[in-house]
């Protein structure tokens, strides 16, 4: 009897633990976040950034885990229809998990379906609002739509994310000087 107990104790706090730490619910990212917006060198910013998406990447079912990284495997090979049907099968099993919204969306913008990716980020951004990738991914769409002033936008609400972000303060220069010069 106290070994059953033993048992169910060290089961439900596993458990419990487990769907913890998970996606973009996990309680580790308001803490990134908030240091992710006083960050102030680029090296800082890029180990930060990764530890995020390293927990949004974490899934609490091995069969989803699978199905999840041999759709970001094929799409890193080019194989972005079959990335999607993986990436689909993800969504059907873990509708609320973002990441998986997020990379179809990717997949879709590779093969140049921009209405398509747009729907996925739309999504992704409807699950956690701070996903800074989903922002570029948008910012991007815009770009090649030539629609410069909302990717203005895009890079400005990335900067409320990380306002020291070098990268994201260039991207915006970029499309700054790319609207002056279209009007």
């Amino acid at each position: 009897m106290i070994m059953f107990k033993f048992i169910f104790t060290f089961l439900f706090f596993f458990t419990i633990s487990l769907s913890l730490y998970a996606d973009q619910n996990d309680k580790r990212l308001n803490y990134l976040f908030d240091k992710l917006a006083v960050a102030e060198e680029e090296k800082e910013i890029n180990k930060i950034t990764n530890q995020i998406w390293k927990i949004w990447h974490e899934i609490d079912d091995p069969k989803t885990t699978r199905d999840f990284e041999t759709g970001v495997q094929m799409m890193n090979l080019g194989y972005y229809k079959r990335s999607i049907d993986y990436f689909d099968k993800v969504i059907l099993n873990k509708p609320n998990f973002a990441e998986a919204w997020n990379k179809r969306a990717t997949a879709h913008f590779m093969m140049g379906n921009f209405d398509l990716s747009m729907q996925d980020i739309g999504q992704t951004l409807q699950l956690e609002p701070r996903h800074f990738g989903a922002l570029d991914g948008m910012g991007l769409i815009f770009i090649h739509t030539n629609q410069h002033e909302k990717a203005i936008e895009i890079y400005d609400k990335m900067l409320e994310i990380f306002p020291n972000s070098i990268g994201t303060k260039l991207k915006k220069e970029k499309m700054l000087s790319l609207s002056t010069k279209s009007t």
